[in-house]
């Protein structure tokens, strides 16, 4: 019922559009009369009734009169350049096909990847082709769908007018039958007065087996591999002519493909290779959505009339074919969109074609059109979806429900999915504009584009009518790009609420969730407490627990008192009570933990007096071992004496002396920065020379001129206290004389003072050294 309901409608819509058509034409004729009646009372010359006049929509006198000097379409000077026919006069050739080479040609073709995918049902159905109709014979719904499916195919004739083809029999068939006896032949009536020029193919829905029919009709003229492929694949481009191609059918096609999303119609089923949500139901709370696709190309008949040349760098080839855009033309639309948007109105009998590519752009506008259609319903149905209901402003359940996420995060799910979708939308808007732009630039529309339609005003009189309409074809394409554009920005209006009530949605269930934090921060504190006191009433009876076992032992005296009873009780419960009530404090963990530590001390030295006779000795401090540093003995003599006894002796008396003495006694003679960290700066190192205690010794760094040498904070070794004493100056002017002292005193009680001065003499000549000065 559906479908016949469909049917009734598509031809009610046909009559009234033919009547429309019949009554304008009636009018515009009775106009052209009445000019006619007025310039014979006038006596001026009366225009010519032509049908061409009649059919073309020329409403102003100066279009009559433009006609009238131009072309009548009479047979006597159509042939001439001046006054050529403004339409395509050439027809197709004439081609029929038929059911076995349907089977042949899928039995037998190299099908390609996306071919596989679109055509997977068919090419995996042995018994398909076995049958003896192909197609199906059942009037009604059958198992592909192919009952679903929807044509439109138009056939333009020498004066530009596209009627569409009607099947002159009544018999009832299958809609794919319908189609195929439609598409398998053009012009196969030699006898016809009205060839065909043009033709539009438009088939929606296609069911697999309708694809290969196409597949099989058009691709001499197409190439249908490059259509499935850009069907399949989810992107909008645009392929202009490509004139250096290798392959002919990509040098005469204009190919642009559209892919957005739309809304799953009832009982609409998207294609397998077509992404789509699981489920196909509607409802208040879901949108079930699906890419959707078409592909729409124009091709052109005939010899090329000239050739461009190649100006690429790595070009296959040096040359380029270039088509007349006034020759015969096929213009093919295949469209996939589960839903019941479609346009069926871009070409009627009251539309006139100059040539191919004007039917191409008006086709090409219907396609946009329907996408700003499908993108506005998936905007209005999101705009649903995220919308506040009826009672938000006086539910107090309902604001609650919107403010605080639930367990199942609807909300959350539902502002995700919506704000996402939309960003979405906006690429496929974005592609589609800028593939339009692309394509379709400035030369392209006036005319001065070398490869896409090449052909100006000045060229001929049939190019400057076609230059004009292209400019009115132009506004209304642009004007569903705009309208593409609006729906864009009120995508990105809409994102900006949705992420607004995402933002409160999080901001309610994060101070929801604080709270019931608190909540249970809380109840924690509570449950520590009880254990707490579990713990205490426990520890309570534990004492009196090992008292009675142990006087409950059936080898007591049952006969004795209960004062040894008492006794023990006392002296067990009341000490540990009293333990436990101490650490139970700060203070109290404290003292026991301080007294625990000097009793394992106080066991220490016991064992060390205990082991002392038996050889035992404690050995010293880490550091000092580590070090290599011998501790230093108790002073036995002043700080004085320790100074004049220094000079006098061979040993090292500090840890700098262990360290100059290691020095000098080395082959090279070289301080390392790392191995005296206390004798140098962080950098710097000097050379010089220590007659008076081991001889020459080498540096490493050297003095330059404007440097710097300051005392720096050295640390003290173990049981000395350093106090350095540095003298700096720069090397402006001349030699540099650097002198230092350092001091060490003892920090035990008997220790000496004793102290090392070094000067050294900055200079680039080695001649300036002198005595205990040395040379950087």
């Amino acid at each position: 019922m559906a479908l016949d309901a469909a049917t009734a409608r598509e031809m009610i819509q046909k009559l009234v559009e033919d009547r429309t058509t019949y009554i304008d034409t009636l009018a515009r004729a009775h106009d052209v009369l009445a000019k006619a009646l007025e310039a014979s009372a006038t006596g001026k010359e009366p225009p010519k009734l032509t049908p061409e006049l009649v059919r073309r929509n020329t409403e102003t006198i100066s279009e009559y009169e433009s006609l009238k000097k131009s072309s009548t379409f009479s047979p006597e000077d159509s042939d001439t350049d001046d006054n050529e026919s403004m339409f395509v006069q050439n027809p197709l050739p004439r081609e029929t096909y038929s059911e076995d080479g349907l089977r042949k040609h899928i039995q037998e073709y190299d099908w390609t990847t996306f071919d596989r995918e679109i055509l997977q049902t068919v090419l995996d159905n042995d018994q398909l082709l076995k049958r003896s109709s192909i197609f199906p014979v059942t009037i009604g719904p059958v198992d592909d769908r192919s009952h679903l499916s929807h044509y439109s195919i138009f056939d333009v004739g020498n004066d530009g007018a596209p009627l569409e083809i009607r099947r002159a029999d009544q018999k009832r068939v299958s809609r794919a039958q319908d189609i195929w006896r439609n598409i398998k032949s053009i012009n196969a009536d030699p006898d016809r007065q009205r060839q065909a020029v043009g033709r539009i193919t438009i088939v929606r829905e296609p069911s697999p087996l309708l694809f290969a029919a196409l597949h099989y009709t058009q691709n001499s003229h197409f190439d249908v591999d490059e259509m499935f492929k850009l069907l399949v694949q989810d992107k909008t481009r645009g392929f202009p002519h490509r004139p250096f191609s290798t392959d002919h059918k990509q040098q005469r096609t204009f190919v642009f493909t559209l892919d957005f999303f739309t809304v799953i119609g009832d009982e609409c089923v998207p294609a397998k290779w077509q992404y789509s949500d699981e489920d196909h139901k509607t409802s208040e709370t879901h949108i079930p959505l699906t890419r959707c696709s078409s592909v729409v190309a124009l091709s052109l008949s005939g010899q090329s009339v000239r050739q461009i040349k190649n100006k690429a760098r790595r070009a296959e080839r040096k040359t380029g074919n270039i088509y007349d855009p006034f020759s015969p033309w096929r213009v093919l639309s295949m469209q996939y969109y589960a839903d019941w948007k479609h346009s069926i109105d871009a070409h009627n009998s009251t539309r006139h074609y100059v040539n191919g590519p004007e039917a191409f752009l008006v086709t090409l506008r219907a396609e946009f059109k329907d996408a700003q259609k499908r993108l506005l319903e998936v905007y209005n149905r999101i705009s649903d979806l995220v919308r506040m209901p009826p009672n938000f402003m006086f539910s107090t359940d309902v604001r609650d429900k919107l403010l605080f996420e639930d367990d199942d995060f609807t909300f959350s799910r539902r502002y995700f999915w919506a704000h996402q979708s939309l960003g979405i939308m906006n690429e496929d808007i974005q592609e589609m504009v800028t593939s339009y732009k692309n394509c379709f630039t400035d030369p392209v529309w006036d005319g001065s584009s070398k490869i896409i339609w090449p052909g100006d005003e000045t060229t001929s009189s049939r190019y400057a009518n076609w230059r004009k309409r292209m400019k009115g074809i132009r506004l209304d394409i642009e004007e569903e790009i705009q309208g593409l554009e609006r729906i864009a920005v009120m995508n990105n209006e809409k994102m900006k609420e949705i992420k607004n009530l995402r933002d409160n949605l999080f901001s309610g269930t994060s101070v929801l969730e604080s709270r019931r934090s608190v909540q249970q921060a809380m109840i924690t504190v509570q449950q520590g407490h009880n254990i707490r006191l579990l713990t205490l009433v426990t520890i309570f009876f534990l004492p009196l627990m090992f008292v009675t076992s142990v006087f409950g032992m059936t080898n007591m005296d049952q006969n004795d008192s209960f004062r040894p009873f008492g006794i023990a009780t006392a002296c067990i419960c009341l000490p540990t009570y009293l333990l436990i009530g101490t650490l139970n404090t700060h203070s109290g963990l404290q003292f026991w933990k301080a007294k625990v530590k000097a009793f394992f001390s106080f066991l220490g030295q016991v064992f060390r007096k205990c082991l002392s006779p038996f050889g035992y000795r404690s050995s010293p401090p880490v550091s000092a071992v580590d070090s290599g540093i011998k501790p230093l003995s108790k002073r036995s003599q002043s700080a004085r004496e320790g100074m004049a006894a220094r000079d006098n002796i061979s040993g090292p008396l500090s840890p700098h002396a262990v360290s100059d003495s290691r020095l000098a006694h080395s082959p090279t003679g070289t301080i390392e920065k790392d191995f005296v960290p206390r004798t140098l700066t962080s950098q710097t190192t000097v050379r010089f020379d220590d007659h008076a205690t081991h001889g020459p010794m080498s540096l490493i760094k050297k003095l330059e001129k404007g440097d710097h040498i300051r005392s720096d904070s050295w640390p003290n070794g173990p049981g000395l206290e350093h106090r350095p004493t540095f003298l700096h100056g720069n090397a402006d002017s001349g030699p540099m004389t650097v002198q230092r002292r350092d001091t060490y005193a003892s920090t035990d009680d008997e220790g000496g003072l004793f102290s090392r001065a070094w000067s050294w003499t900055s200079s680039k000549k080695k001649k300036e050294r002198k005595g205990s000065k040395g040379e950087c």
